[in-house]
């Protein structure tokens, strides 16, 4: 069942007959469906209910937020309690088809309006379905770290990964030795023209509005591809190319680039060994997209 049609049953949402409004029974408010962000909005409200757990009674949507002399409007704001007085959350969505450089904006806006904000936010969201950024964010120490998911109502750990095979409850250990479970993400098959479309996202941010060709930008994105599925399946032992009997499944905290990038060039360094030098990820590529 869609996540809309869960929305209809369970009296989150309705829709209407032409399909063109969408009612959140909750705050009792209409919008408009011809707005390509309130389409990303709705789908970030359903999930945070029916995916994340997080009571409706704890969630408001487009919030005024107090700027100086500006007043803007937050899309969605999760607070700890019904009352709405202590803010958890801040949502902030843009049309699925944002740019690298709008979506980078976005994350931005959040901030400022979490800083904007009375009481302290734990976590930042931006969302536009292809993309989405999660942090941890503490105003009063200037902290902010980047998640690979939204905790989970009821916990504030977060496992580093999202996708466990059959999906479902899993344990894992916390930063801080700690073992936990979640819910994690099944592993799926996605359509041609989503495929299509997160390509095209992540050319676009390698491309970086110019710092490389589009046609250098597409290749090193496909070398990119072809070194983490060289990296799941392949080890190298006394020298000799050996298939794992275990796919290897790396796992990095987004506030730990220079990890990734260490790894990266040894990893380079493997397959410089075992094919053509021109085929490998350059180092420039790596620490343009890592630092």
């Amino acid at each position: 069942m869609s996540l809309l049609q869960q929305g209809i049953d369970k009296g989150l949402i309705s829709i209407s007959e032409d399909n063109k409004t969408v009612k959140y029974l909750h705050q009792n408010k209409s919008r408009n469906l011809g707005n390509p962000e309130e389409k990303v909005q709705l789908e970030a409200f359903l999930k945070l209910v029916l995916e994340y757990g997080y009571p409706v009674e704890h969630i408001e949507q487009f919030v005024t937020v107090t700027m100086g002399a500006d007043k803007r409007e937050a899309d969605i704001i999760v607070y700890e309690d019904a009352k709405h007085v202590k803010p958890k959350i801040i949502v902030e969505c843009k049309k699925q088809e944002v740019t690298q450089q709008e979506f980078n904006q976005a994350i931005n806006q959040a901030f400022s309006y979490a800083n904007a904000l009375s009481g302290t936010i734990k976590y930042v969201w931006v969302y536009s379905e292809v993309l989405s950024s999660i942090f941890r964010f503490d105003k009063e120490k200037d902290f902010r770290e980047g998640l690979s998911d939204l905790p989970h109502y009821g916990t504030d750990s977060v496992a580093p990964y999202n996708y466990v095979k059959g999906g479902g409850n899993h344990p894992f250990v916390d930063s801080k030795g700690n073992k936990q479970v979640q819910i994690f993400k099944d592993i799926r098959t996605v359509s041609e023209e989503e495929l299509t479309r997160r390509f095209k996202q992540a050319h676009d941010a390698l491309w970086a509005g110019g710092q490389l060709n589009p046609s250098e930008a597409f290749d090193e994105l496909d070398k990119l591809i072809f070194c983490k599925i060289w990296d799941e399946k392949y080890n190298i032992v006394d020298g000799k190319l050996k298939p794992r009997k275990k796919e290897r499944f790396m796992t990095f905290k987004s506030s730990k680039k220079l990890q990734m990038l260490k790894q990266m060039i040894h990893l380079l360094k493997e397959l410089k060994l075992f094919m053509r030098p021109e085929k490998a990820l350059t180092k420039r590529f790596l620490k343009m997209i890592f630092v």
